[in-house]
């Protein structure tokens, strides 16, 4: 799939700027904040709030600290207000308003965490808001049925409410189809994780941006050729990405860096920090 099949099936998402005034329950990642449960106690006074591991049950059980947890309310709407306040400063996890029972939330829940395999050898953070985005794109029309029927998702990504409104009933009346994800979906996820980083930073870059048709389709083209290079992670990308914003043409139409790139002991945070040198060196001198 080209730079403007992602952009494009991201853009066509049902997606609400909406904030969770009324969710009931949330997934959250222990592993993210280790001290979220002190943060509970400590927010939840009146003990209104009930939670529990999302690895009940499954061979992952004893790594429970490390893992997401279950939240329910209780209609405790001052601990969702502090809950939210936190979710907009790190990537813990999402908010679900729900008619349904606390158990009947639970069990879809534990359907997406394994929905890697038959068995619980594998466990898909489905909880991530970082991913949740590129998830649906990934779905496309199967994304109608990953939430159940009347319910609502909730997610924090930069500085943003994101929300996800299921309608009312399936067309059929039936309920949802069993949760799974195919070798083939999991393969395009990576690729709608980039679009979606790419639809992040050309709302941060927009002032700086050269001239183009499709901005987030320019900014997914660099990440991309970043991500080919061998610039694998988000920060080393968002780099390369100003530093193309920066010198105005192709980085690799520079036989500097060219020549940086051909050098096999240097690791890519070294390329950049040379290129980036590079780049400053010859602003001081204009």
């Amino acid at each position: 799939m080209d730079a403007a099949n992602y952009i494009s099936t991201l853009d066509r998402l049902e997606l609400l700027n909406q904030e969770p005034f009324r969710a009931d329950f949330a997934f959250i990642d222990l592993a993210v904040d280790e001290r979220f449960l002190q943060f509970l106690y400590d927010s939840d006074r009146q003990g209104a709030v009930h939670w529990r591991s999302l690895l009940e049950n499954t061979r992952w059980q004893a790594s429970w600290q490390a893992g997401p947890v279950f939240l329910e309310f209780a209609g405790d709407s001052h601990f969702r207000d502090k809950l939210k306040e936190r979710l907009t400063q790190l990537p813990l996890g999402i908010l679900v308003e729900s008619s349904e029972s606390p158990e009947q939330v639970f069990e879809w829940a534990q359907g997406w965490l394994l929905a890697l395999a038959d068995s619980d050898e594998r466990l898909f953070r489905f909880y991530d808001p970082r991913s949740f985005r590129p998830l649906m794109a990934t779905l496309q029309e199967r994304s109608r049925s990953m939430v159940n029927p009347g319910a609502a998702i909730y997610w924090s990504q930069s500085g943003a409410w994101y929300a996800y409104r299921s309608a009312g009933q399936t067309e059929t009346g039936d309920a949802p189809e069993g949760i799974s994800l195919s070798q083939a979906e999991l393969l395009e996820l990576p690729g709608f994780r980039l679009a979606d980083r790419a639809m992040v930073y050309t709302n941060v870059y927009r002032d700086y941006l050269p001239y183009s048709e499709n901005p987030g389709v320019w900014v997914l083209e660099q990440l991309q050729e970043a991500n080919s290079l061998g610039f694998e992670s988000a920060s080393l990308q968002e780099r390369w990405l100003r530093l193309r914003i920066r010198n105005g043409a192709p980085l690799l139409g520079r036989l500097d860096y060219r020549e940086i790139m051909n050098k096999p002991d240097m690791t890519p945070a070294d390329r950049l920090n040379a290129m980036e040198s590079i780049l400053e060196s010859t602003d001081a001198t204009t």
